[in-house]
């Protein structure tokens, strides 16, 4: 590694510790802010843009996020994956209830108002009970369906139970398709898989000069009169036509906005 390049890591290294410490600052004060003025999803959305841009990651975005309330269902191959959907809209997500307890992760997801999941049975009626009433006052937010990241190479089966609160709460589900671009040598670094780890997965980022991710907006599909396994069946086809992929099985057209 040449002297320029160390040096470049080590300032993009510098920049993101600072953004990291902006952002548990921006975090503690939407937290104590009993006021209610501090929005958290237009400021997520300013912070994981200037994340983005420190990581060298270029968005390019395919249609557009439905602007009406919806559950926005993706297909997940990295941690990546939030800061990129964040940066599109202003949108919450759903996440694993472990996160909540992280330090500085969990610290962020909660100051960004993340609905959290518990795994295993009974998990998701708790959950449907929080986000029917987001929903249905105008809120969005953000599910992956296929419940863990992938290479990218395929699209996994959606698992179905959260697609209930979009059908309860009478609001639409749009798919997105994710999909990035390979590094410098022509291999993929965005994937967090296997037995990656946070901190190795960052190192690898800050050496990739630029990464691009495109953002695929399908057509958004009315969760009305849809069982959410036919509905999770949908979206997932949607994403799969997206990517190229081969249709699992035939899905019903797609209501327009």
């Amino acid at each position: 590694m040449s002297m320029p390049e160390r040096l470049r890591i080590a300032l993009r290294a510098t920049r993101l510790l600072l953004h990291l410490g902006l952002g548990l600052l921006t975090a503690a004060a939407v937290r104590i802010d009993i006021s209610g003025r501090l929005r958290p999803e237009p400021i997520a959305r300013r912070w994981f843009m200037g994340l983005l841009a420190i990581l060298g990651i270029r968005l390019i975005v395919h249609g557009e996020a439905l602007r009406k309330p919806r559950l926005t269902a993706a297909n997940h191959i990295s941690w990546l994956d939030i800061a990129v959907l964040a940066a599109c809209e202003e949108t919450r997500f759903i996440a694993k209830s472990e996160i909540r307890d992280w330090p500085i992760a969990g610290w962020l997801a909660n100051a960004a108002g993340t609905f959290y999941i518990r795994r295993g049975k009974g998990g998701a009626r708790p959950l449907a009970e929080k986000l029917v009433p987001h929903l249905a006052a105008g809120g969005s937010v953000v599910l992956f369906p296929e419940g863990t990241t992938t290479d990218g190479r395929d699209v996994r089966s959606f698992h179905a139970r959260l697609f209930s609160a979009p059908i309860e709460a009478d609001v639409w589900v749009q798919p997105v398709a994710l999909r990035y671009g390979p590094g410098r040598a022509g291999r993929q670094v965005a994937p967090f898989i296997g037995d990656d780890d946070l901190v190795r997965h960052i190192l690898r980022l800050l050496r990739e000069p630029t990464l691009t991710v495109e953002v695929r907006y399908c057509a958004p599909i009315r969760a009305r009169g849809y069982d959410r396994d036919t509905l999770a069946q949908h979206a997932q086809a949607a994403v799969r036509t997206a990517l190229g992929l081969p249709p699992l099985q035939t899905a019903a057209p797609a209501l327009a906005a």
